[in-house]
């Protein structure tokens, strides 16, 4: 449904939504693997400085483009080189390159002491930075990866998020999909967010945060304080909201600048001991949350 995005060089983006919300079928689209049944997407040709047609130019495009699925499309019967090997001769690579970049491969994916085990073999995370490596085998300038740390424990989550930061490094474009949203903060540049089949959202983590802001500080006072008294004065400052909690009060400013001066102030005038002050701001999952849940 009329979606309209760039994607820039050199960044890392981050696609996040539910099932079923269309990040599959984008990813079809941008590698090529189906054509829009309306639109075009485009792909900017630094030699001749204009964009270029994938539909058109599909063959001459697609060479310079890594794609890694969900689920793990190298050979589990073939060994790791013979895999490497099998994915080089598709993209057509003679036989000295292709020596060179998987010998580069192996070394950049940690799988030179695996490369004469049969894929099947090999643990959860050596499976999915072999499936890696058979994207990138023919050094491709995007890499698009769709939910590459799906069923992985938090190691290793992060350590194949390193490893995309690490193919970013090398000047590749990585655009993925993930679930994982504390963890992709990290590393992405640019988030998109999509829902019902659109493009709802947009942008730098802080862009996309913005209209969700829910900075707030968190102040925990003495055993004893006259909280109500204090919440008193504090409802004539700049804030949209106070939640007491026990002996914490939670407070979320129109203004962070102004409020934080101001409640100083109140602190110091109450003679009271300031035990803790917690700055937050909107994290992605809260972001995701408010949308699917048609809060904005």
């Amino acid at each position: 449904q009329g979606l309209d995005m760039s994607i820039e060089q050199g960044k890392i983006y981050t696609m996040i939504g539910g099932n079923g919300t269309g990040k599959t079928t984008l990813f079809n689209l941008i590698t090529g693997f189906i054509q829009p049944t309306y639109g075009e997407v485009f792909y900017f040709s630094k030699i001749h400085h204009e964009e270029r047609s994938l539909s058109k130019n599909l063959n001459k495009i697609k060479k310079h483009i890594g794609f890694t699925p969900q689920h793990n499309s190298f050979y589990p019967k073939l060994t790791v080189m013979e895999n490497l090997m099998h994915f080089g001769r598709l993209y057509g690579l003679d036989k000295k390159t292709l020596k060179e970049n998987i010998q580069n491969l192996l070394e950049f994916t940690h799988l030179t002491h695996h490369k004469n085990k049969l894929a099947e073999h090999l643990s959860g995370g050596m499976q999915k930075r072999l499936d890696i490596s058979c994207s990138l085998v023919h050094r491709p300038k995007i890499l698009v990866l769709d939910e590459p740390t799906a069923d992985l424990d938090p190691v290793l989550q992060k350590e194949i998020l390193h490893l995309l930061q690490e193919v970013n490094k090398q000047g590749i474009t990585v655009v993925f999909a993930s679930h994982h949203l504390e963890s992709i903060e990290k590393i992405c540049n640019k988030v998109v967010i999509i829902h019902d089949g659109r493009v709802h959202s947009y942008g730098s983590l802080d862009e996309i945060r913005a209209p969700f802001v829910k900075d707030h500080f968190r102040i925990k006072l003495p055993k004893g304080a006259d909280q109500e008294h204090i919440i008193e004065r504090l409802r004539g400052l700049p804030i949209k909201n106070i939640v007491q909690h026990r002996h914490s009060l939670v407070i979320t400013p129109n203004h962070v600048g102004r409020t934080m001066s101001e409640l100083m102030e109140i602190i110091k005038d109450e003679g009271l001991q300031l035990n803790d002050l917690h700055f937050k701001k909107a994290t992605l999952d809260e972001v995701f949350e408010n949308i699917v849940e048609g809060r904005q």
